[in-house]
Order: C-alpha cells, then sequence, then structure tokens
C-alpha cells in the first residue's frame, strides 16, 4: 500500500469516527432536552371527561383537550345552550386551517376552548399565538393582542401572561385570526401553573436566549470590525464568519421582539427565515474558503447563486406571494425544509472533502456539521411531539454549534498564524542580527584597511615633501621654472597629506563600535570642563560652565561623546577673540537632556548655517579646515538617538545644542517619559 493510499484510509477512519461521534453525542443530547425540557412531557393531566388539572405548585403546558371551531369566532356566551360541533384536537396538530378549506387556504379564523380544573390564583403564559387573539375564562375577558375580526383585523404577535382565580372549574376560550403568516392559531402550547413559576420559567427562557443572541452578535461585531480594518481587500473567511454569527443572531432574537410585540409580522418572520438561510450561505462560503481554495469555480458560482437566491426566495415569497396565492404554504414549508437539509448534507461532504484532502481545521467544522445535520432532521421529525419550554429548537441549536465550531476555528487559525509570525519574526531578527554583525565586520575591516593604507602611505608622502623642500632651500641649480614647481610640489604633498588626515580620523571613528552604557552626565561634563579647561584659557577666552543639579542619566559611549564636544569646543575656540566667552551647559525637561556650547565669536554667516554638517564643507580653509569635525559630530548624536541643532547670529556668536534622550537607571534601561 503506497504512502498515499494509507494516508487516505487513516483519513477516511478518522471521518467516519468523528461523523459517528457526532451522530451519537447530538441524538443523545437532544433526546436529554427532549425528556427534560419538553412541553409535550410535562403537561397537564387530563381526565376521561376531557378536563385538564392544574397543578398546585410548578407549571405544564395545555396540550391534550382543545376543542377547535374552525372558522367561527365564538365567545362564550355562545356555549350557554351547550356544546357545538367541533374538533378534538391538541394544541401544534394543526399548524393552519389549510386542512379545513378545499383550496388550501391557511387563512381564517378559528376559536379554541379548553375545560379547566384548579384552585388558587394561576398564570396563563400564551407563547407567540399566530397572529390575532382574544382571550376568556368563563364569561371573563382577559385581554388579547391585535384584533381578530376579519372586517378590522391587526395583527400583533406578543407573548402575555395573564393572571386569575380559579375556584373548581372553568373554560378558557382563545379566539384567533390569521391572515398573515404560514402558521395560525394555537401552533405553540400555552403553559399554566402559578405565577411565581411561570415567572422564573419566562426568565429563565429570556437568559438562554439572551445569551445566544448577545455571544453570537459579539462575535459578528469583533469580526466584522477585524475584516473591516485589516482584510477588506476581498470577501475573507474573518467576513464570512461575522455575517455567519450576525445572521443567527437577527435570528435567535426574536423571543425578544416577542415579548415586546413588535409589529410588521409578516415582515419579522420573512426576515427571520431569511436570517435562517443565509447563515448557510455564509457556512458554505466558509467551507469553499477553506476546503475547495482552487479550482471547482463553476462548482462554486453555482452554489454562490443557489444560496444567494435562496435568501432572496424566503423573503420574496413570504411578502408578495403567499399573500396572493395563500395556497402555496401547504409546498412553501416542506420546501424550504428540504432546501436546509439538502445544503446541511453538501456542507457535510464538503467538509469530508477536505479531511481526505488532509487540509486543516476539517474536524472542528465536519464535527459541527455533522452536528447541524442531526439537529436538522431532529427539528423536522420531532413536530408535533417536542416543544421546549426554556431552550432553543433543535434547529437551533445546530446553527449554534456552527457558530462555535467556525469560532474554535478562527481562534486556531489565529493560533497559527501568531505562531508562525512569532517564528518568522524570529528567523528574520536572526537573519537581520547576522546580516548586522556581517557588516559591522566589513566596516571594521575597511576602516582598519583604510587606516592601514594611510599608514603606509603617509611615509613615502613626507619623504617626497621634505625632498622636495630640501632640492628647493639648498637651491641646487634650479632655474625659476623648476623652483616653481618644487613649490607646486610641496603644496601638493600638504593637501595630500591633510585629506590622509581626514580619511584616518573617518577611519577611526568607523572602526570603533559604540559601546553604550550608562552615563550621569553631570559627572561627564564637569569631568569634561575640568579636563579641557587648561587648554581652553590658552587660546584666550574665558571657559565657563553652567550644570543642572538634577540627575540626567543617558546611554553613551563616553569615548565618542568626549570626542562630540571636543570638536565643538575646539571649533568655538578658533572663532572666539581672547577677551570672549565660551559657555558649556546641562539642562533637562524631564525627558531629554540638553547639552549646549555656547560662544561669543563672529558667528557663522546665514547662508553657510544650513551647509555646516556637510562633510568637507568649512569655512575657514585659510586656517587648513577640512570640514570634517562637525560632520563626524553629527554622527556621533546620531548614533546616540540624538539630534543637534545651532543658532548664530553673526558678530554676536554661536550656539551648538545636543539633544540625548534620558534613561532610567531603575527601569530596566527603559526611557523616562513624561
Amino acid at each position: 500500500m503506497t504512502i498515499k493510499q494509507t494516508l487516505l484510509s487513516t483519513s477516511a477512519f478518522q471521518t467516519i469516527l468523528i461523523i459517528a461521534g457526532t451522530f451519537l453525542f447530538s441524538l443523545l443530547g437532544l433526546l436529554t432536552v427532549t425528556r427534560y425540557d419538553n412541553k409535550y412531557i410535562t403537561k397537564t393531566a387530563l381526565t376521561q371527561d376531557n378536563l385538564c388539572i392544574i397543578p398546585e405548585k410548578g407549571y405544564a403546558s395545555l396540550v391534550d383537550g382543545w376543542e377547535l371551531y374552525p372558522d367561527l369566532l365564538l365567545s362564550p356566551g355562545d356555549f350557554s345552550s351547550g356544546t357545538l360541533p367541533h374538533y378534538n384536537t391538541w394544541a401544534g396538530e394543526y399548524p393552519n386551517l389549510a386542512l379545513f378549506h378545499e383550496d388550501n387556504n391557511p387563512y381564517g379564523t378559528a376559536t379554541w376552548r379548553l375545560h379547566l380544573h384548579g384552585n388558587g390564583n394561576v398564570m396563563l403564559y400564551l407563547q407567540e399565538p399566530l397572529c390575532a387573539t382574544r382571550i376568556y375564562v368563563n364569561q371573563t375577558c382577559l385581554g388579547g393582542m391585535g384584533e381578530v375580526s376579519s372586517d378590522a383585523y391587526s395583527p400583533l404577535i406578543k407573548d402575555t401572561a395573564y393572571s386569575f382565580f380559579l375556584d373548581g372549574e372553568a373554560w378558557l376560550l382563545i379566539q384567533t385570526a390569521n391572515y398573515s403568516h404560514y402558521y395560525g392559531g394555537i401552533w405553540y402550547a400555552p403553559i399554566i401553573g402559578d405565577a411565581d413559576s411561570v415567572s422564573h420559567l419566562i426568565a429563565s427562557r429570556m437568559l438562554i436566549y439572551g445569551l445566544l443572541f448577545f455571544s453570537s452578535l459579539t462575535l459578528a461585531l469583533f469580526c466584522i470590525v477585524l475584516w473591516e480594518r485589516k482584510e477588506n481587500d476581498g470577501k475573507s473567511v474573518t467576513f464570512y464568519f461575522g455575517m455567519l454569527s450576525l445572521s443567527f443572531a437577527l435570528r435567535i432574537c426574536y423571543p425578544f421582539l416577542r415579548l415586546f410585540g413588535v409589529p410588521l409580522v409578516r415582515t419579522l418572520y420573512a426576515v427571520e427565515d431569511a436570517a435562517a438561510v443565509s447563515g448557510i450561505y455564509f457556512s458554505i462560503q466558509i467551507a469553499l474558503l477553506l476546503f475547495l481554495p482552487e479550482g471547482f469555480r463553476r462548482l462554486k458560482k453555482a452554489l454562490t447563486l443557489l444560496t444567494f437566491g435562496a435568501c432572496g426566495f424566503v423573503i420574496f415569497v413570504p411578502l408578495f406571494v403567499l399573500p396572493a396565492a395563500p395556497g402555496l404554504v401547504l409546498q412553501y414549508g416542506p420546501l424550504v425544509s428540504w432546501y436546509k437539509a439538502s445544503m446541511a448534507f453538501f456542507l457535510i461532504s464538503l467538509t469530508v472533502y477536505g479531511s481526505f484532502m488532509g487540509l486543516p481545521h476539517t474536524k472542528t467544522v465536519l464535527a459541527a456539521s455533522a452536528a447541524n445535520g442531526v439537529c436538522l432532521f431532529y427539528n423536522v421529525l420531532s413536530i408535533g411531539s417536542y416543544e421546549p419550554f426554556v431552550g432553543a429548537y433543535p434547529e437551533e441549536y445546530g446553527a449554534f454549534c456552527m457558530v462555535i465550531a467556525f469560532a474554535i476555528l478562527m481562534v486556531q487559525r489565529s493560533r497559527k498564524m501568531a505562531e508562525e509570525n512569532r517564528k518568522l519574526n524570529l528567523h528574520l531578527q536572526e537573519e537581520v542580527n547576522e546580516k548586522t554583525e556581517h557588516l559591522q565586520k566589513l566596516l571594521m575591516e575597511r576602516g582598519q584597511l583604510i587606516a592601514e593604507l594611510g599608514h603606509d602611505m603617509k611615509s613615502p608622502l613626507t619623504s617626497l615633501s621634505n625632498m622636495a623642500q630640501i632640492i628647493r632651500l639648498n637651491d641646487i641649480m634650479l632655474d625659476e621654472e623648476t623652483h616653481k614647481r618644487m613649490i607646486h610640489i610641496e603644496e601638493q604633498c600638504h593637501i595630500l597629506s591633510e585629506r590622509l588626515k581626514s580619511i584616518q580620523e573617518i577611519a577611526a571613528h568607523t572602526t570603533t563600535p559604540a559601546k553604550m552604557e550608562p552615563v550621569q552626565l553631570n559627572i561627564f561634563l564637569s569631568d569634561f570642563y575640568h579636563h579641557c579647561r587648561p587648554i581652553i584659557e590658552l587660546y584666550g577666552p574665558n571657559f565657563l560652565k553652567i550644570i543642572t543639579p538634577h540627575p540626567c542619566h543617558i546611554m553613551a559611549s563616553q569615548e565618542h561623546l568626549f570626542r562630540a564636544l571636543e570638536n565643538l569646543l575646539y571649533n568655538a575656540a578658533d572663532f572666539t577673540p581672547p577677551d570672549g566667552k565660551i559657555t558649556l551647559s546641562l539642562s533637562t525637561d524631564g525627558s531629554f537632556a540638553y547639552i549646549a556650547v555656547s560662544d561669543t565669536g563672529c558667528g557663522i554667516p546665514e547662508k553657510d548655517l544650513p551647509h555646516i554638517f556637510q562633510r568637507s564643507y568649512t569655512t575657514r580653509e585659510e586656517k587648513g579646515g577640512q570640514g570634517l569635525g562637525l560632520t563626524i559630530t553629527r554622527a556621533i548624536v546620531l548614533e546616540h538617538a540624538g539630534q543637534i541643532d545651532v543658532v548664530s547670529k553673526e558678530g554676536k556668536g554661536t550656539t551648538f545644542t545636543i539633544c540625548l534622550p534620558l534613561y532610567n537607571p531603575t527601569g530596566s534601561g527603559t526611557p523616562i517619559s513624561n
């Protein structure tokens, strides 16, 4: 057996194991909630005379014992002469009135009546009546939602609770009218019990749906913002997951809308169906991006058109087709259910394909897709036998499994990308360090080579200059033209000597890497001042210092910084008259240290200020300057992460200011900040 066949057989075994395990686990979970959170199990006891016994404590659902009077709006007074012809039914048996009409029209009015027995105060919780109701207990009208009369029909779906007192037997009568939705009447079994138990049930139901709604909405907003900021160049997995979470949030928020009685009944149900179908669309788009990244263009295009068209279908048909042709209701519901089931099967197949191909992240999506498929089929098969008190419906659990699975997938992908980025950064840092070290070696070798060449050239150049000078001074048989040429040779040798000196200065700076260490600038400048004061005062000017008493710590190379300040100080001495003054000062603003070297010399012409830091630019060529001092000073300041500025006015003097970032000696090398 080849390696490829071995991998395929292993993937097939893992796939079968995941599907089987998910199927058993999902079925076990659904059977558990069916057993412990089911209106059709926890229901009121029914006597042989169809009398519903209300529990003294707790709650139960009103499932059995209903009398149905289709196409009739009957009031309690209409039963004064006895029972009228009716159908004995249970809540949920008839989704609408289509079976009572030859043209399968689901719309119309109906009366539902139930015989109760109980004692004390009770509460009736009518969950999502479809679509207008009026409730009576004996002869007392408890209230209702919307308007049930056909002449002034006004639909309103709202979860309502009614409290009343029972002293023995009583008749519960509910009038219903529906001309808006494909479901109607008492499709959801009412709940009855003591007020505390029913109130606790309602709160628990809102808590569970709130958890589903807000968790998915949070995921949606986070992913959409993340996509908009980082990946808005195309429809990515992040975008589709955000839209999947948003569609589920729109789908699952209906209990809150029913609690507050939001109008626009037909529109809200259409939006709910569209959210459910669009969730399938976004799930398939994620699977296509993950498991069919390349190729299959026709399949992708066909699926996109099909799933996107289904979203438009579930909006257009309920809003525009069913009102004009209500008989199509019986075909619309099964068609949508079969579409959901087929798309769930395709999603499972697509994930299985990705698993066989060895693609990442397939196991989580495969388990969620299988769980979603099980929930979809169970939702259809359990109609009329399962309706939760506080929890969600199987189809909603399945959709939430898809949201959670893709959330796990996004976390896995983010972790993988973060790990790859970490490895890439680590490798990049190692490569940068290696290149930097190599470059430093090259610079040092180049500097050493330049220094050695300069040293080797200096001796013959000096000999040549001395020889020319000896010949000229001894006047050894020189004519006038030869004498001039010897002078020219001496001048050229002097120029070459000065340039060679500049080359050696540059080489000395580049071959000595800066060794940064913590330096207390106050002490350093005081030592610098005392070291240079005798030399400067030989020039004539007074040399003063003004140093702040506040400690100023910096990271610096003392050798390089000393050289930079020495260049500034000797420049100032060259241009300051003997009766002038040179001042070395240090100040701080809490984040930076400012070292200033000021003089009262001749100043720098304004036209020269922009160029004084350029290499080989000098304003004292007659004194033999090469224009390297300030260039080297600026390079040293930059290697200390600082900057240097100059202010000058002709005849008034010049001030050079070096700005360096402060260093916190107690903060593990972190700079001081305001």
